[in-house]
């Protein structure tokens, strides 16, 4: 995976650069859920004074990235009963959120997300941070289109916390999920709202339902 590039300019954004590049690191499995996170070494890792990296630890315990356990602070991943109430009311937001876009997306942003879906082929030759990055600008072009700022910015966070549960944990979904991402563009396309927003909740329940059944499976 490719580091983060940071791009330090005054204390508040010497702060977020730290934010980013350590979230950056937990969705990424360089951190993974349980392990301790040393302020040391990521002023080492990050090239960053202490301020800025213990400014940051606490804005991502506060958003419950990380946990605390005595003094240690420890990288709080995302458990199968979270994920799955995640995606239950991901499912309510973003199918608003298609309904709303329904006949608004343009052509240009239509024409790119469609491109980037179809070059999606082998998933053989597909990383998974190239899948993430093709499924954040399906799922933000379309929150963004639905103009409402507040709807982007909930759905952006529950996101990340999906993210942090990784793709790999359904490897069946990359053919489905690609076909369901198609069938949501189609019906924005033609300016269909509840043929969108149905498309979008039948998209997130499948990939509930996947994850329900991995697990499953592997009891």
């Amino acid at each position: 995976m490719k580091a983060m590039e940071l791009n330090p300019v005054n204390d508040q954004s010497l702060t977020q650069n730290a934010f980013d590049a350590v979230l950056h690191m937990i969705q990424a499995g360089e951190l993974a859920n349980g392990e301790v996170v040393s302020e040391r070494r990521l002023v080492e890792k990050l090239g960053l004074s202490r301020t800025p990296i213990r400014e940051a630890l606490g804005r991502l315990e506060g958003s419950h990235y990380l946990r605390r356990s005595g003094r240690t602070l420890l990288v709080n991943g995302v458990e199968l009963s979270e994920i799955l109430e995640i995606m239950s009311v991901r499912m309510l937001l973003e199918a608003d959120a298609a309904r709303s876009a329904a006949g608004k997306m343009s052509a240009e942003k239509l024409t790119a997300v469609r491109q980037r879906l179809m070059a999606m082929e082998n998933p053989a030759q597909v990383s998974g941070g190239y899948h993430w990055e093709v499924d954040d600008f399906l799922h933000f072009s379309i929150a963004e289109t639905s103009g409402n700022k507040l709807l982007l910015r909930l759905i952006a966070e529950l996101r990340t916390r999906t993210r942090m549960f990784g793709k790999e944990t359904v490897p069946s979904r990359f053919e489905p999920g690609r076909n369901e991402h198609l069938a949501i563009i189609d019906a924005i396309e033609a300016g269909d709202g509840e043929a969108a927003a149905q498309a979008m909740a039948k998209h997130i329940e499948s990939a509930r339902n996947a994850i329900i059944q991995s697990f499953t499976t592997s009891l």
